[in-house]
């Protein structure tokens, strides 16, 4: 039979339409766990690593839309302290694409006005990367936190596993919600199965209030990291997971072009059912951080 131009003319119709769905549901990806910087940024005092390159979030996005996905969450670098200019730029140069964690100093005040002007530019959470420094003295937090509490901001830890039995229940019963990367922060060397910390990560998934960041399998190991993938899923479900690429994989030896597809694969391998996949991509983010 010869199809008809004008036969044809709704199967292209179709054809567009399933095209644009495709793309929608791409951009509407989410990499939960970035940081974006350029060199000359003044570093803290004490920064633990010094980057040599540029990690723009110019580059972030490009690289992100040319791997299917749309959207960013931009946390604060440890090693620029809590110099959050550069964060605060970028949010504001892309308000549909860009959410932030900044790192906020308990010591210099900040107004009602300024947490105002923060949430208006997309903030969704405040960040502790104390991997390797003491807790924090709470109390000295007590504002912050509130104003956390107040707008449902989640606080990110990044932090040992050891430390979680700790300060999750702090942070819990305060009320607040907590996110936890790179597959639970577990000790590489115990693995998740053996890891007392990470056990009591999973438990914690019972309140609804704790999500975990499938970022950054190589600073767990690799290995280990497959492992804990479907027990996290079992515990927490696609609800409570997001996935992120952990760009620029800072403080190692990765390539920033070639990692990104790679973290992305590796996700989709060790979460193989689709519907869960995209509640991951997609959903849990996007409630999450407001998108």
């Amino acid at each position: 039979m010869r199809l008809t131009r004008r036969a044809l003319a709704p199967m292209a119709l179709a054809a567009s339409a399933l095209a644009g769905s495709a793309r929608a549901a791409s951009s509407a990806r989410v990499d939960a766990h970035t940081h974006a910087f350029v060199r000359g940024l003044k570093l803290a005092v004490d920064a633990r690593y010094a980057p040599d390159y540029d990690a723009s979030w110019q580059t972030l996005l490009a690289l992100a839309e040319s791997n299917g996905v749309g959207r960013a969450v931009l946390l604060q670098p440890s090693f620029l302290g809590f110099d959050n200019s550069y964060l605060f730029g970028a949010l504001k140069a892309e308000p549909q694409r860009f959410r932030g964690v900044p790192w906020i100093s308990p010591s210099v005040e900040t107004r009602p006005e300024d947490w105002e002007e923060m949430a208006r530019i997309g903030v969704r959470g405040l960040r502790f990367p104390i991997l390797g420094l003491p807790t924090p003295q709470w109390s000295a937090y007590s504002d912050m936190l509130g104003e956390a509490l107040k707008r449902d901001w989640p606080i990110h830890l990044y932090v040992e596993s050891r430390r979680l039995p700790e300060m999750l229940p702090f942070l819990l019963d305060g009320g607040h919600r907590v996110v936890i990367p790179h597959y639970g922060m577990f000790d590489r060397t115990l693995g998740p199965a053996r890891d007392p910390g990470f056990k009591a990560l999973l438990e914690s998934a019972r309140t609804g209030r704790v999500f975990v960041v499938l970022s950054g399998a190589y600073r767990v190991g690799p290995e280990r990291a497959r492992l804990a993938a479907p027990m996290l899923l079992d515990s927490f479900g696609p609800e409570r997971l997001m996935w992120a690429s952990d760009w620029p994989h800072t403080d190692t030896g990765l390539n920033r072009v070639t990692t990104y597809p790679t973290t992305l694969k590796t996700f989709e391998d060790w979460v193989p059912n689709e519907a869960a996949r995209r509640t991951i991509l997609i959903d849990t983010p996007s409630k999450l951080y407001g998108f």
